[in-house]
């Protein structure tokens, strides 16, 4: 017998050497689950944050917030990303991702807190920050990040807050479909391949607008014309948020999973005061149903 065959898996396959929050092929993660392993130390965190995740499903509370720290390269981003998968229970290469988990926990008591959790209605938004947040930070860089993913995750168009409102507003009026069609018969190409493009497409939109909307074509062109909303609060984005979480019924969570964030922030007290107001605020308007 050679010694590679007393291996349980085959040591030439490929192995990612760097876990990325951002890849999500299915073969990268169905490896990634598969051969993930719970040390001691592991077990230690899993059964913190389960053991404080867990309460919160019958007691409402507004301590949302989870740091993972630790040293370069020792696995914080693989810890977030399974997490991710397994608080959300997502399908990868047909099966769940706690059956992936069944036979890593040695603790039965962990193991049924676990899955409990799991049983719960939950999505998740996993991002790097630094991939995700502007060229330029200013003191707002981390609030705006966080409003560009959630929106992206709604559907809407969060690369650009003006366009993603219009979007919000329209699909409150049910009209969503009937923009799309009216645009596809305008332009001649689909809303959601140009919409990244909209500065260029006046004519189109303000049409569109008109058509769907009812609007003068002096407000839709002054809608089109004007600056991008800088003034949306803290507080909107989290009533919005809130909203959102509420529409998906009483036990659902919604989970912001954000990598890179010390990273992002360093030494910056403005970054880390807007991170800070903006998990306090969801602490207290949400309480337990949204969690960072």
């Amino acid at each position: 017998m050679r010694i590679q065959d007393m291996f349980v898996q085959n040591i030439d396959r490929s192995i990612n050497g760097v876990v990325k929050v951002a890849q999500n092929d299915t073969q990268s993660l169905e490896q990634e689950l598969r051969e993930y392993i719970i040390t001691k130390e592991l077990r230690k965190h899993f059964y913190t944050f389960f053991e404080n995740y867990s309460k919160a499903i019958l007691t409402p509370t507004d301590q949302i917030g989870v740091w993972i720290s630790g040293f370069f390269g020792s696995g914080k981003s693989h810890f977030l990303k399974m997490l991710s998968y397994l608080l959300s229970n997502q399908k990868v290469a047909g099966r769940h991702a706690f059956d992936y988990f069944a036979d890593k926990f040695d603790d039965p008591m962990l193991l049924a807190t676990v899955q409990r959790c799991v049983q719960i209605p939950t999505e998740a938004i996993l991002f790097n920050i630094d991939i995700e947040g502007p060229i330029n930070k200013d003191k707002t860089a981390v609030f705006r990040v966080f409003a560009k993913v959630f929106y992206n995750h709604c559907g809407f168009y969060g690369e650009d807050l003006k366009i993603a409102k219009l979007e919000q507003f329209i699909d409150r009026q049910g009209k969503t479909a009937e923009f799309r069609k009216i645009f596809r018969q305008i332009n001649g190409a689909e809303w959601l391949e140009s919409r990244d493009s909209a500065a260029f497409f006046e004519d189109d939109i303000v049409e569109t607008l008109e058509s769907v909307l009812g609007m003068s074509e002096t407000a839709a062109r002054n809608w089109f014309n004007s600056e991008e909303n800088g003034d949306m609060s803290i507080h909107q984005l989290v009533s919005e948020i809130k909203e959102y979480a509420d529409s998906k019924g009483k036990n659902f969570r919604l989970l912001f999973m954000v990598d890179e964030v010390g990273q992002y922030i360093g030494d910056d007290g403005d970054l880390m005061m807007n991170l800070q107001s903006l998990v306090e605020e969801i602490g207290d308007k949400c309480r337990g149903k949204v969690w960072v």
